[in-house]
This record gives C-alpha cells, structure tokens and sequence, in this order.
C-alpha cells in the first residue's frame, strides 16, 4: 500500500517560510508563553555571541509533551481547547491557579516559528503539575536540516534528554547533543549540498560554547523573582544561535521620532490600555556591546491613564448590527453618540459585536487642552506609536496597530482632503477588544499578518472606516451639526497660545533690553570705567581751579567758577546716571536676571559710596576753598537756587509730554472700544433680523414643522445673544477693573508680572526637577553599568594573566593595561585611606589627607599639563570634623574646575594654590577671573561657562555640603583677580560672626 510521504522541507514551509519576520515570530513564542499560564515571559539578545535567550514561567512540558506535542506538527491538543461544551476537565493552568485564558494557538505549527530566529535552538523546558514538579527535559534542534531538499522527515534525529532534581545542563553535557546531531549530519552529508553541510556544521559548533548553568546565573544575578528552571523553578527556555543579521536592523531601524519594527511588532502585546495589571508582562532586553536597552518594558506603551491626557475620546460598544452606542468627548464636554452601519443594506454584519476606545491629541500645541509637558509626551508617543490596536481576549493581533498598516485608510482620506477628513493616524491611539467567543468569525492568516479577508473582516473594517467618517461630519467639520464644542474649544485655546506669544514676546523684548543694561553696566564695573572717570573729573577741576586762583578780575572770576562748578555736577551728574538701572515696572525676572540684579544693586551701591559720593564732596571742597572770601554767599545761594529751578523745569517738561501721550492713548482707547461695541452691535441686529426672515420663510413653506423650526430658531438666537453678551460683559468688566486700577495707582503691568512671576518660578522649578532627575537615572544607570564593566574587566584580566606571564612582549602590554586599571580604581576610591571609615557618620579630615587624594586623581592630568601645585603649612595643619564624601567630592569638583580653566590659557604659569585661614581651606589658582555679577550664580544648577558644560558640579558640591553642615563661597572676585574659593563648617562662621558682634 502506498502512503503519503512527508520531506523535512515540510517543517521549514509550515515554519519559516510562514512568517513575516522575526519580531512577529518572538510575538508566536509570546503566545505561546501566554496559552501556558506564563504571568513573564522575557527575551535577552546578546549582540556580540548572537544568541538570544526567550524564558517564561509557564507550567512548562514534560517529555511526553514534548515528544508527542511540541515535536508533533498539527497537533489537536488546542483544537476547541476554547469550546467549553466539548471540554470533560478543567485544564491545568499551574500551581497559582490564575484566571482561565483563551487560548491562542490552534493550528499547532506556531512553535515552528522559532526557526526564523536562529537555525539551532536548544530548548529547556520543566513542567510543574498536580503531582509536583517534574525533571528538566532539554532537547537540541538544528532546524537548518529541515532546510535542505531530498531529507525525510523521519531521518532526522532531535536528542532529548532529562535532567533531575533542578539541575541544568553544563557545557560539557550539552557538547553531548551536539555530538548527537553531528552523528546525524554525518549519516545525511551525501544528501545535503557541500557548501550547506559547511554551513550547517559551523553553526552547530557553536552550540559547543553554550553553558546553560552559567547562563541562568548571569542572567538572574540580583533580581528579586528569578526566571529560572534550577531549584524549584518551572518554565520553558529556548537558547537560538547564530540570530539573523536581521533583528539587528528590526531593532535600530527606527528614525528619532519613528518605530522600531521591534517595537511595532512586540510592544502592547497584553492590552495595557485597559488595565496597569496585563496578562502577561513582557520584557525584550538588548545587550549591546556597551550597555543594556530595555526596548518593550510595560512603560514603553500606551496606559490607562494616557486616554486622561487626550483632547477628544471616544468609547462605547458597536453592537451584533454594526451600530455604535457610546461617548463623544471633545475638550472635556462629553456627548452620548449613537452612529448606525448601513453597509450591509439591512444585512446584519457577521462580525459580532466588539467595543472602542480611542484618544485623539491635537496636532498643534496652540489647539490643545492639555498641558505643555503632556502635550509634548503625548505627541512624542503618538508620533512613535499612534494607530488602533486589535486585541483578542486581551491579546495583540498583529499587525494591527503598526504605523505602517493604515487598515482603515485614515490617512489616504485625510491626504485628500484634511478640511473634510479630521482624523490623522499619527495623532490617536485606541483598541477594538475582540473575544473568541463572540468574534470567532474573524480568523488569522496563517502568517500572522493579519486576519483573512472573509465576509466579517469586510463587515469589522467596513463598520469602523463608517464610524470615523461619521465622526468627522458630525463633529469636525465647520458645517458639523454638532460641531460647536470642537470649534469654540480650539478657537478658544488658539486665542489663549496667541495672546500668551504676545505677552511673552513683549515681556521678552523687555527683559532682554533690561538684560543688555546690567551686562553694560557691568563690563564698565570689571573695566574699572568709575574708577577712571572719577579720577579724570577730579583731575580736571583741579586744574581747572589752579588756572582761576590767578584771575584777579572778580566777574570773570564768579562766571569762571560757576561754569566749572556747573561743567562738574553736570558730569558727576552723567556718572551717577551710568550706574542706575531701572528695574522694569511689572516684569518678571528669571532667576538669573533676579541674582544678576541683586549683584547690580550691590555693585552699583558700592560705586555710589566709594567712587561718587567721595568724588562729589571731594569737588565741592575744592571749590569752596577756592571761592571763600571771594564770592558772597548770597550770589552762590542764587545760583544753586537757579540750578534747582532749572531741574524742576526739566522735570516737569519731561512729565508734560509723558502725559499728553497717556491722554492721547486714553482717548484711542476708548474710540476704539465705541467702535468695536458698535460693529458688534450692528451685526447682532442684522443677524437677528436674518434669523426672523428665515423662520418666517421656512415657517410658511413647512407648516407642519412650525415647531421644529421655532425651537431652532430661539436656540440659534439664544446663542447670538450669549455670544454677544460675553464679549460685551467681557469688555465692560475691563474697564472696570482699569478704573479702579487707575484709581488705586495700579497698573495691569503689576498684575501681569505677578501671575508671570509665578509662571516664571514653575517653569524654572520644572526644568530644574527634570534635569535633576534625569541626572539621577544617567547616575543609576552608570553605576549599574559600571559594576557590570568592572566585572567583565577583571575576569578579563584574570583570563589574560596566565598568557602574559608567558609571552615576554604580551607581559609589557599587560602590565601596562594593569596599570591603568589601577588608576582607575584609585580614582573611584578616592576616599582610601579614608575608605574604611565611610562608614561612620563623621569622620576628621585633614589638608594632608585631602591633597593624598587630590595628588591620586590629578597628578597625571597635572604634570601633563604643567600645572603646579602650591600648598601651604596651614592647609596641611588643618582638620575639620564630616562627611568625607562631602568635603572630598568638592574639592575634587573646584580642583577640576581649575585644571581646566587654567587649561585655557595659551601660556604663562599656571597655579593652584591649596591654603587655609582662621575660617576655613582656601582653593585658587591664577587661572581667568570670575565677574561679582556672577558670583553667586556660578552654585546654581545649570549655570556654566564652559562649552559643553552642564553646570551640575558646583551646585551638587553646595547641596551636598550644605547637608553635612558646611559652606563653599567665592570669596575673591574680578575679571582681573585671581578667582578663591573657601569650603568651611558653618559653626565656624558662627562663633565668627559671634565674636565680631560682641
């Protein structure tokens, strides 16, 4: 009797070549993980030995499974495994018992898509039952075989074993598979192509470097619930070697604001948009060379709770007819919304019924109503992961969902006309949850690339493609019939981003303009301007005086005199001018402008007490010597008394025609507002007036809806006069508050600058805390990241060790390898020899076990570049009592800081000078100096003058020590000054200040 014969080929077809790529075969493995009761299931790709690693926490197979299942094609083990009518059991679904699940898996050929990966794949797999747990059953399978022409079937042999007691296999023990499987290839190699054997047999050595065991280890090294199949652990592991070159390009394909295919492909697998609690959680780890991406984690997806942070949603469910029944919300205003399918022409659609989610964020930020930081988030996760995602019973049908797979044609309508066709597939994201049960009409492709396109696939898609057409003539278009919540929304929110601009562009303009003054006045203090003024204009009378003592004639003497004195105040006058700056009337200062003018104030007072005023007395006596005795008292009292006429003159001119241009805006203003009240007026009656005329008309051809038409009518003006009488009341409440403003001398520049002020303070608060934060997980991450380096080096180095010791020229690179390492972990233990004592909470320190840490970090950067140095008796004497991760990592901060200053310099000595006084250590070098504006600044986050910088040094040094009881300033300042810094304990400066006081 002749039978029907099966090639191996058969298995590639059914597999490999069934699959699309391999993100939507790890999905298969995902499935598969879920149909098993998995709560993880977690992927570990290693770039550099191109395995990847696949674990779950299913209840796992026995050999009999995997023998008589999994090893089996078609199996019938899930055919109907849904169908509770033909079910005499309950399933196992392993020791925690969870909530039944639908399964996904029934034609039995899933499992085959694990050759798309890798061509070798060793499986482990450890079942957990009623009875307890069973022995770890592994197999190896070279599906590369299964590739080749002319194979039956049955010829090839898979090598299974098991192994007890929650044992792994070690290297060695899985070196026996492989010897197994070359057997095998050795009895099929003169039917397989020579150069494919080649490649067949080279990939299966490289199973020979694979150690389960150690594996496990490295993989479950600090984590608080292992995934592991040792112990008492249960699951099934795949280890696939060598991956396509292919799931390289899935991964980093995506531009900066795109997609992976990876991420198209895999995140969202468990409907998270329903519950924070999916399913199954899943996880894809990338292990590149350097570092380790988390590239599918559970916050890499859209949550419940991002529908809060959208501008229209839209839920409910569409029924066993098509018709949805359900919620419209549009800028916070929601709406019931019924929407019928006609497409079936009275036929009912043989899809079954389903329900909608979707959240929808407007394009432009002007538009919206979320907040700047979520509309960002938001867009920025649209823009990476927007679309409508098909679940079933929970579960991602692909590809639905991908940003490449418009399946409703949005874009293609909007691209045509996006006046009319509201929706962009970038900008929403939602789900249409399906089940087994209710939608079993709706059948995958074998392909997994969508579902076929039976009847009830037409009817699914031609139901939703209807609802969002319905969607955009309801409530999107201008002509929309329920179209007045969107557009009064977005021309509100428009309204609101324009006048902020405005305001912001005005405030701006003043700012920088106050800005631009201080910067002036500034460059002239550093400059010494006052200093040479002041001296100039002193000189000047001087001489001016010596050349009059000779002038015998008494006129030209009084004349002479009262011009120089004149000619002088007029330029003490000029100088007194050049160091006030007016601080703006209802601005608000950033926190850089408020320290900047802070410093001004402080400067300018200085140059007032020390330079003006001194010059100002200095000048008058001058003066008086000279005219004492020569010009009466009475003649000088009226010439100062004609000086002060002449500057109330000035005075009062200057405020005449400030006043005249406020009448003049005053009386615009209110022209303006009479003509606005009257066009506004005007058009309401003529409105009104239409409005009648059309009742009237449609009144007399309609008698039968007289109704209708009436309550139409009242609705549209009621709604006119609702219009008209916000903006009236809008503009009457204005005036208002500006009379009663003018009244009490406050002007709306006051109340503007306190609300931006306080805007102002917000915004600076939030890039501070971002930036913090993100400074905290870059430090998280390095520390993670560096621990693992550090590893990898040592056992490196211990691998290098026994070569070096017997290659004489590999001995000298290795030596000095080891001793560049040593540097480097002298530099991440600079607290040795304090180190042994970090552990108390305060420690004494001294200068010369500050500068032993110093010369570990610095001594080479420092002879490199030449820079010396110098440190005093006093700074090796002196002992203070704290942290020494506090006081060392601020010296280490100032002391970098200088290295690089100093740096800059072409050439010239370069200096850093470690000293002490009664207060505290003293650092400086004769690197550029510090302006005193920008004394105080230089400790704030963020604040720097390198290029390149991010300003963290300092501050985080002044926080910390803060903490720890002590205080880092700038004590010497000046462009021209060689910039100190002191790092004290603050009781210290107490019993200072104490002791000054008393």
């Amino acid at each position: 009797m002749t039978q029907l014969r099966v090639r191996a080929r058969a298995v590639d077809m059914l597999g490999r070549q069934q699959i699309a790529g391999i993100p939507t075969a790890i999905h298969e493995l995902f499935k598969n993980a879920h149909d098993a009761y998995a709560e993880r299931v977690e992927v570990d790709f290693y770039r550099r030995s191109r395995t990847l690693v696949l674990r779950d926490d299913g209840y796992g197979m026995t050999r009999d499974d995997l023998e008589s299942r999994w090893l089996t094609l078609g199996t019938e083990s899930r055919v109907n495994a849904n169908n509770e009518e033909e079910k005499d059991h309950e399933d196992w679904r392993g020791p925690l018992h969870p909530p039944k699940r639908v399964i996904m898996g029934e034609k039995g050929i899933g499992r085959l898509a694990i050759a798309v990966i890798a061509p070798i794949t060793l499986l482990m797999t450890r079942a957990v039952r009623p009875d307890g747990l069973h022995d770890l059953v592994v197999a190896l399978i070279h599906w590369g075989i299964f590739e080749q022409p002319g194979i039956d079937i049955s010829a090839i042999d898979i090598p299974i074993r098991e192994f007890a007691s929650g044992t792994l296999p070690t290297r060695e023990q899985v070196a026996e598979f492989v010897d197994r499987v070359e057997e095998n290839l050795r009895l099929l190699e003169t039917e397989i192509n020579p150069n494919a054997f080649k490649v067949l047999w080279d990939d299966l050595q490289r199973a020979r470097a694979i150690d389960p065991d150690k594996l496990d280890k490295n993989l479950n090294a600090g984590r608080e619930k292992p995934l592991s199949l040792s112990g008492d652990g249960y699951g099934t592991h795949f280890v696939v070697f060598p991956v396509a070159p292919e799931l390289d390009d899935d991964i980093d394909g995506g531009a900066d604001k795109e997609s992976s295919k990876l991420e198209r492909n895999l995140l969202g697998f468990s409907n998270s948009m329903v519950t924070n609690e999916p399913v199954i959680t899943t996880e894809f780890r990338d292990h590149k060379l350097n570092e380790i991406v988390s590239r599918i984690g559970p916050r890499n997806f859209f949550t419940v709770d991002d529908f809060l942070k959208t501008d229209q949603l839209f839920e409910g469910e569409f029924d066993e007819h098509g018709q949805f029944v359900g919620a419209v919300t549009i800028y916070g205003k929601s709406r019931r919304f019924v929407c019928n399918w006609t497409g079936g022409n009275g036929r009912q659609p043989r899809c079954g019924p389903f329900s909608f989610r979707y959240g929808y964020v407007q394009g432009n930020a002007s538009e919206t109503s979320l907040a700047p930081e979520d509309w960002t988030a938001m867009t920025e996760k649209t823009d990476r992961l927007g679309g409508i995602y098909i679940y079933r019973d929970g579960i991602r049908i692909l590809p639905y969902g991908n940003s490449d797979y418009d399946f409703l044609e949005i874009e293609k309508r909007r691209t045509k006309s996006a006046a009319d066709w509201f929706f962009s597939y970038r900008r929403g994201f939602g789900y249409v949850s399906i089940s087994h049960e209710k939608n079993w009409t709706l059948t995958e492709k074998a392909g997994r690339e969508g579902f076929r396109e039976n009847q009830a696939y037409r009817d699914f898609r031609s139901i939703l493609i209807n609802f969002f057409q319905q969607l955009a003539f309801e409530f999107f278009r201008r002509t929309s019939v329920q179209g007045e919540d969107y557009w009064a929304g977005k021309e509100s929110f428009t309204l609101q981003s324009e006048l902020l601009k405005k305001q912001k562009k005005k405030a701006n303009n003043r700012r920088n303009l106050f800005d631009a003054e201080l910067k002036e006045f500034s460059k002239k203090y550093e400059d010494g301007f006052f200093e040479a003024e002041s001296s100039r204009v002193k000189w000047y009378v001087r001489d001016k005086l010596a050349l009059l003592l000779s002038e015998q004639d008494v006129g030209v003497f009084s004349g002479s005199i009262r011009d120089l004195e004149m000619e002088a105040r007029s330029q003490i006058r000029a100088l007194y001018s050049q160091t006030a700056v007016q601080l703006p009337r209802g601005l608000a200062l950033t926190e850089r402008l408020r320290k900047d003018w802070a410093a001004y104030e402080y400067m300018s007072g200085e140059v007032r007490e020390s330079l003006l005023e001194p010059l100002r007395f200095e000048v008058e006596t001058e003066i008086r010597k000279v005219i004492d005795g020569r010009i009466p008292d009475v003649e000088r009292r009226a010439i100062a008394l004609q000086d002060i006429e002449r500057e109330r003159d000035n005075t009062v001119k200057a405020l005449v025609s400030l006043r005249r241009e406020t009448s003049l805006a005053s009386r615009e203003m209110q022209q303006a507002l009479r003509s606005v009240l009257q066009e506004e007026f005007s058009q309401l009656r003529v409105n009104v007036e239409l409005l009648v005329a059309e009742f009237a008309r449609n009144s007399a051809q309609k008698p039968a809806e007289l109704e209708r038409i009436r309550n139409e009518t009242e609705a549209k003006i009621a709604e006119l006069r609702q219009k008209e009488f916000e903006l009236f009341d809008s503009f009457r409440r204005q005036m208002v508050e500006l009379t009663e403003g003018v009244k009490d001398r406050e002007t709306l520049d006051d109340r503007f600058a306190a609300l931006e002020a306080r805007n102002q303070i917000l915004e600076e608060q939030i890039e501070f805390y971002a930036e913090f934060a993100q400074m905290g997980m870059s430090v998280g991450i390095l520390q993670h990241e560096f621990e693992r380096a550090a590893r990898g080096i040592r056992v490196s180095m211990s691998e290098l060790k026994p070569w070096a010791d017997r290659n004489s020229p590999i001995a000298i690179i290795y030596k000095s390898l080891r001793e560049h390492i040593d540097h480097l972990e002298g530099y991440l233990k600079v607290l040795d020899p304090l180190g042994r004592r970090m552990h108390r909470s305060v420690v004494k320190i001294s200068g010369d076990e500050i500068l032993t840490v110093i010369h570990r970090v610095f001594d080479e950067i420092l002879d490199s570049s030449n820079i010396k140095l110098v440190v005093t008796h006093e700074f090796r004497a002196r002992k203070v009592d704290g942290k020494s991760s506090a006081i060392l990592g601020a010296f280490l901060n100032v002391v970098d800081n200088a290295v690089y200053w100093l740096n800059s310099r072409s050439e010239g000595e370069k200096n850093i000078t470690l000293d002490a006084d009664d207060v505290g250590f003293l650092i400086s070098n004769n690197g550029p100096g510090i302006e005193e504006r920008i004394k105080h600044r230089i400790f704030d986050f963020g604040e720097t003058k390198k290029p390149g910088g991010r300003g963290m040094g300092l501050a985080i040094s002044r926080e910390t020590l803060n903490r720890e009881g002590f205080e880092i300033d700038l004590v010497k300042t000046g462009l021209d000054v060689s910039p100190q810094f002191r790092i004290w304990p603050k009781e210290e400066q107490g019993e200072q200040d104490d002791g000054a006081t008393s």
